[in-house]
């Protein structure tokens, strides 16, 4: 372990947390639980107990950029946001393919499972690259977003989906990766799963696209 790596890692653990009490003070489409915590303090002492709000969804998420590796497209989606009403140019939000994990299911499974309903796009666990698993907004929400990019074909593309009992309205598309990238650099896409992904399919483009053109010359 270098210096660096020394720097970063963890000072504390979940051991050092009380969870003097716990309680659910609001539930409905979403969720509110209320925590009494203290925790130890970098220089050696312990906060006094603090009352904290936190978003529950009671499960995590999932969240796919579907990539030609052979045409070098992406696909995106759009799709209104009640959490962007406030956004200057449009509550509807471009997005990659996201979803909530339901009991029982891995990642992987619901990674499968959220492509098919929200976009039509049928893959295997095996085309699913791992990016990374992030905490979006830790300060004040628990839900943990697992990153794939998907190896897909969009020569054939649904121009709507999702699921009608969830009341969901899709807006399919496709455009080339690299202007993609460039609507990551003006804002015009500007939510974190988003960004993250298409960022990691810039930073490692033709990693990505030989693993995936190498899998298809595979089959």
């Amino acid at each position: 372990m270098d210096r660096f790596d020394e720097l970063a890692a963890p000072r504390f653990n979940i051991n050092d947390v009380v969870i003097h009490e716990k309680k659910r003070v609001f539930q409905k489409h979403f969720a509110v639980d209320l925590y009494r915590v203290s925790y130890k303090k970098f220089n050696g002492g312990t906060t006094r107990i603090l009352d904290r709000e936190i978003f529950e969804r009671d499960a995590d998420a999932v969240a796919i950029l579907p990539f030609d590796p052979v045409s070098e497209e992406v696909v995106l989606i759009e799709q209104f946001r009640p959490g962007a009403l406030k956004d200057k140019v449009s509550p509807w939000l471009i997005e990659i393919v996201a979803g909530m994990i339901d009991q029982g299911e891995t990642e992987l499974q619901a990674a499968v499972r959220e492509l098919q309903e929200e976009s039509g796009l049928a893959v295997t666990e095996q085309d699913l690259h791992y990016i990374n698993a992030v905490y979006p907004s830790p300060g004040g929400c628990s839900e943990k977003v697992t990153l794939y990019v998907g190896k897909i074909t969009a020569s054939h593309l649904l121009s709507h989906g999702g699921v009608e009992e969830e009341s969901e309205d899709i807006r399919i598309f496709k455009v080339p990766a690299k202007k993609a990238f460039e609507f990551c650099k003006t804002g015009r896409i500007n939510n974190a799963a988003a960004l993250i992904a298409l960022q990691y399919l810039e930073i490692n483009y033709d990693k990505v696209r030989q693993l995936f053109l190498g899998q298809a010359s595979e089959v």
